[in-house]
């Protein structure tokens, strides 16, 4: 904002962080790790636009982590994915040349590879999930798996 002649910085910083209307708090946890630590989100418009710790947390007591914070991201990025991808055929694994795919096209792919280790040697399946958020899912898939 620029300031005009005569004109206070307190009040144009008053100006600036007035609510926008339509502008909301919503009190929740964070998923960028295990943690869950709690975070404040302010919604203007129905979009996030800023995330912050909250003090009271008895889990991160307002704390907030580079981790955390960048978790905007997860619902803005324009590099984020946004349909699943295969590697376009022909090409080399760990190239990077890779097509998208629509999910059954996906799922049904990722099912074949399963059925035919199930079917030959079950052990020999590595399951890997990068993070812990959905523990229980992991457990009954597993499961399920045999």
């Amino acid at each position: 904002m620029a300031l005009t002649k005569g004109e206070d910085i307190r009040q144009a910083a008053q100006a600036e962080s007035e609510p926008v209307e339509g502008t909301r708090k919503v009190h929740t946890t964070c998923y960028m790790c295990a943690c869950r630590c709690g975070i404040e989100v302010t919604v203007e418009q129905e979009q996030i636009r800023f995330i912050a710790g909250i003090k009271d947390s008895p889990v991160n007591k307002g704390v907030w982590c580079a981790k955390g914070g960048a978790g905007i991201m997860t619902q803005y990025s324009p590099a984020r994915l946004m349909t699943p991808l295969m590697r376009a055929p022909g090409s080399q694994r760990g190239s990077g040349d890779l097509v998208p795919v629509d999910w059954e096209t996906a799922l049904r792919t990722v099912a074949g590879w399963l059925q035919q280790i199930r079917d030959t040697d079950p052990a020999q399946l590595a399951y890997f999930t990068g993070r812990d958020q959905m523990q229980a899912f992991n457990g009954y898939w597993a499961r399920q798996f045999g």
